[in-house]
């Protein structure tokens, strides 16, 4: 299991072209997130969360400033370097699941873990090897281990899609809109489970969602508008 990451944002920008006219999606963002810690991105849409989101988890370069994660910064590597991240380090939760559609649950974990190379090393038995199994328990995944996508519920295949966020032990868990096209009972279920998950890794999350019910239940909720960090307060996490 990869240590917690801290999460350093310094003038942080990026910029588009869109119509001949530049979007600023991000613009001048000074973060900073302890390691350990849980996280709400909000803000109405189009305000960046989502960009930036993708910024922290080394999908694109930002136009402008550095992100550093733990020691390391990652807004000056090449894609290799920052692809290397993204699957030993980081795990994304995604609203729409992008779950492999002819594997099933459980073979949808167990590829996020071939993809780190710990399922086991050299041939040994790594300590690692089980967790896809135990997630699936964890996660009230067992009767449906062997299903494939489509044939499980919108909350299942959002479980699936934690517990193959969390197969390789990342340091930081990043959710875009996880609960997003769940009814208020799942999203509640989906939250806690991220919660949960959370807690018994001890990884930071930052999660990115315009549920306010969501938000308030994390440990700590940054505001965005225009691009711009305009509230940063504590929220109620929730054990």
């Amino acid at each position: 299991m990869t240590a917690a990451m801290s999460v350093r944002v310094e003038g942080v920008s990026k910029h588009y072209r869109a119509g001949g006219s530049a979007v600023r999606a991000v613009d001048g963002v000074d973060l900073v997130i302890e390691a350990g810690s849980c996280v709400a991105i909000v803000g109405p849409s189009g305000c960046g969360k989502s960009t930036l989101l993708g910024l922290l988890g080394g999908l694109e370069k930002p136009s402008a400033g550095r992100i550093w994660l733990d020691g390391t910064e990652i807004s000056s590597l090449p894609e290799a370097e920052r692809a290397r991240m993204r699957r030993e380090s980081i795990g994304f939760v995604f609203q729409s699941y992008d779950l492999l559609p002819f594997l099933t649950a459980e073979e949808n974990v167990e590829f996020q873990q071939g993809l780190t190379g710990r399922n086991g090393k050299n041939g040994a038995e790594d300590r690692n090897s089980d967790r896809g199994a135990e997630l699936i328990k964890r996660l009230g995944l067992s009767e449906h281990a062997t299903k494939l996508p489509d044939q499980l519920s919108g909350g299942q295949r959002q479980r699936v899609g934690i517990a193959r966020a969390l197969a390789h032990g990342p340091g930081l868990i990043l959710g875009d809109e996880p609960t997003g096209e769940l009814d208020s009972e799942t999203s509640a279920s989906v939250l806690d489970l991220m919660l949960e998950a959370q807690a018994i890794t001890g990884a930071t999350l930052v999660i990115v969602t315009h549920d306010a019910d969501v938000a308030a239940q994390l440990g700590r909720v940054v505001t965005l508008r225009d691009g711009k960090v305009v509230g940063d307060r504590a929220g109620v996490l929730r054990a």
